[in-house]
């Protein structure tokens, strides 16, 4: 017994050591690089900073052929020996940080290859941007495809909030937040931040182009009768039609689909198997309240719409289907009339007795007085700062709502000049910040002006100027853009109506 005990355990044992060791190999970054490579990294880390202190010079060493690392010499008078794998994981937090405001990136896993995240180039390029290009990743049923979605703010992650430590799935920090107009957050690491640049990922596309502000809602589901489709061919088709809240601007190329197989209890027998499902993908997509669906449609059964938990602003058409039925895939019509319709195909005609036989489930403003230098605004970054910082104060001084609203907004453009001209961390959070600060408190304060201001009109029996118009319209248009409730969407909406 005792012997076959032992067997057992030195079988886990050896079963445990390869799965680690195999681990290890998977996981594992070279240590050594060639020497142009480490002449070229010697001279990027050179005047940065370890863990506080200053590089003071980086040399390049080897234990063989193509075999490099580095020697790094500190200000504290310290030598390291630095191979490559460190260096890689000392990049992904804040234990390495590079001269000149850039972060060092590895682009392809595995590979001593390395590039240069410029960050005020990436700030630059993002806060001028109106619209993010969101082009689905890798292990998402929706790769390769893309949809452009409009930008409401940008913001750097302060260390100490919420989240500030979190990293991905390979372990860098995230340091960035994209939020859009539809309600999606982003997190970028630096990575990210690497490969959105690259791409070009921040557009400012040309008037007439589909830029997608908010998402569409599901308001019911409708039956699209089965008829032949290609009688030569025996294609029979039928679908199912999924009604929004207005006209859908996507296109058929812009929708996904899947099949997966769960194991789930069955509804009607309550006993658990493997079940197959079909999962046709609407993205920029919301359900916020209960749509009916069907208990059989042809050869697809319990047919609904269901919210996607892994992905923002993401719904489902979800149906239990045999796969084997699914001899063509589904293809998406976008209709004129607020619509999509899912057309499915069959070659042979299959009823729901057959299928039995198959698988059936929301602070204060301050100005830093470490951003302008002691002998005052020079920069540009300065001089844009104080700017927004005196138009601030000269707001909150203002009686006239108004003309208290038109200041913030010029504040806010000053804000937003600032932030292109920032030269360092520091510089773009703090604008962003106030930015941020404005942006909370506008969207309440332009509605109550609006409101004041025809109530004003009304009672004096006086119609709004033309002038008037466009400037009440051009407030509630931003304010809208950053409302945060449903109530004031619906006020800003009702007060459009009215000046139209």
């Amino acid at each position: 017994m005792w012997d076959r005990i032992s067997n057992k355990l030195l079988v886990l044992g050896g079963l445990l050591l390869l799965g680690l060791l195999f681990q290890g190999s998977v996981q594992a970054f070279p240590e050594y690089t060639s020497r142009e490579n480490a002449i070229r990294l010697a001279d990027v880390l050179d005047k940065g900073f370890f863990r506080g202190s200053r590089i003071t010079s980086v040399f390049v060493k080897n234990r063989g052929e193509d075999e490099y690392y580095l020697q790094a010499i500190l200000d504290d008078g310290s030598s390291r020996l630095w191979t490559l794998d460190s260096i890689y994981d000392w990049s992904k937090n804040d234990d390495l940080i590079l001269s000149g405001n850039r972060a060092l990136i590895f682009p392809v896993a595995g590979s001593t290859e390395f590039d240069i995240l410029y960050k005020n180039d990436f700030y630059r390029m993002v806060l001028q941007a109106t619209a993010y290009l969101k082009i689905f990743g890798p292990h998402d049923p929706m790769e390769g495809k893309n949809i452009q979605m409009a930008i409401r703010k940008f913001r750097i992650i302060d260390f100490g909030e919420e989240g500030s430590y979190s990293t991905d799935e390979m372990g860098h920090r995230y340091r960035f937040v994209l939020e859009l107009e539809n309600g999606i957050r982003e997190f970028l690491t630096y990575y990210d931040a690497y490969r959105l640049f690259q791409s070009g990922a921040f557009i400012n596309p040309s008037e007439g182009e589909v830029v997608h502000r908010r998402p569409y809602q599901v308001r019911e589901l409708a039956e699209v009768d089965r008829h032949l489709e290609d009688e030569l061919h025996n294609i029979w088709s039928f679908g199912v039609e999924v009604i929004f809240d207005r006209p859908v601007e996507l296109l058929s190329e812009q929708f996904g689909y899947q099949i997966v197989e769960q194991n789930l209890r069955d509804p009607e027998t309550g006993k658990r198997r493997n079940q197959f499902f079909v999962n046709v993908i609407f993205p920029n997509t919301i359900k916020n309240r209960d749509v009916p669906g069907f208990r059989n449609l042809d050869y697809l059964s319990y047919v609904e719409i269901v919210t996607d938990v892994e992905h923002q602003m993401r719904v489902m058409l979800r149906a239990q289907v045999n796969p084997e039925a699914l001899e063509l895939p589904p293809f998406v019509e976008v209709t004129d009339r607020n619509s999509v319709i899912i057309h499915f195909f069959s070659v042979t005609d299959q009823s729901i007795a057959r299928r039995k036989d198959f698988m059936q489930s929301r602070s204060p403003m301050t100005m830093a007085g470490s951003l302008i230098s002691p002998d005052g605004p020079q920069s540009p970054f300065e001089l844009e700062y104080l700017k927004a910082v005196e138009l601030i104060r000269s707001a909150q001084r203002q009686p006239d709502t108004h003309l208290k609203v038109e200041t913030y907004l010029g504040a806010i453009e000053a804000l937003r000049k600032s932030s292109m001209q920032a030269e360092n961390d520091a510089q773009i959070t703090q604008a962003l910040k106030q930015r941020d600060v404005l942006l909370k408190v506008l969207p309440e304060m332009i509605i109550s002006n609006s409101q004041m201001s025809i109530l004003a009109l009304q009672q004096s029996g006086q119609q709004v100027t033309e002038e008037n118009r466009k400037q009440l319209q051009l407030q509630l248009n931003f304010a809208r853009k950053h409302a945060v409730t449903d109530e004031q969407l619906q006020k800003i909406e009702s007060l459009l109506n009215i000046l139209k």
